[in-house]
């Protein structure tokens, strides 16, 4: 039962996910019992949203087309289809894994110009959101290989063996050694949230 309720949340849970890792403020979840106006409001507010970073990547496309082997223009633009992602996959999932995927290619034609752990990080889970299981998975163990003490790493790479392979003592090993290195306040409170997410689930 509790792996049901987990696969049924799973595609709500990496939306939230999505949002938050980019640091909208916009977006605001309708709870039960909220009345018409709020809802109205909250549907305004999503498509004004989706409008702005639509036109940001039109604009950005434009100046790469103008420059097209401009590094920072090419990871703006990904930066930018990855922005936008967060207000599809309340509109329209099509153009949700669009988004998506036209951010992986940018990060990997960065990636292909310069390393970059950032950047790295932004493709593994871009990939992960994606549900594209091999690169993510790939982009993850590399990073862990050049960073084993990087928290954020640690924390997303426990997400994706949460989420996607549903080992949920691997995640909580990666969140744990994680909770070594954390030093931040907000993540200790995310990483013991999913610990105990984890140890609820483990047989």
């Amino acid at each position: 039962m509790q792996k049901k309720v987990q696969k049924i949340t799973v595609g709500f849970i990496i939306g939230i996910i999505c949002i938050s890792l980019i640091g909208s403020t916009f977006y605001a979840i309708s709870l039960p019992g909220s009345d018409n106006t709020e809802d109205t409001q909250g549907q305004e507010a999503l498509e004004q949203e989706y409008n702005q970073r639509k036109q940001a990547v039109v604009e950005l496309s434009a100046a790469l087309e103008k420059s097209p082997e401009d590094v920072e223009a090419q990871l703006a633009l990904a930066d930018a289809y990855y922005s936008k992602a967060s207000t599809t996959i309340e509109l329209n999932d099509e153009e949700y894994q669009e988004d998506l995927q036209n951010a992986i290619t940018y990060y990997q034609k960065v990636l292909a110009q310069k390393d970059d752990n950032d950047v790295r990080l932004k493709l593994a889970i871009s990939a992960f959101l994606s549900r594209d299981s091999n690169l993510a998975n790939e982009t993850y163990k590399e990073l862990i290989e050049k960073e084993p003490q990087n928290v954020d790493v640690l924390y997303w790479y426990g997400m994706f063996q949460f989420y996607s392979k549903e080992d949920y003592k691997k995640a909580e090993q990666y969140w744990q050694t994680a909770l070594k290195y954390n030093t931040d306040e907000k993540m200790k409170t995310k990483l013991e949230e999913m610990i105990a997410r984890a140890q609820d689930i483990e047989p």
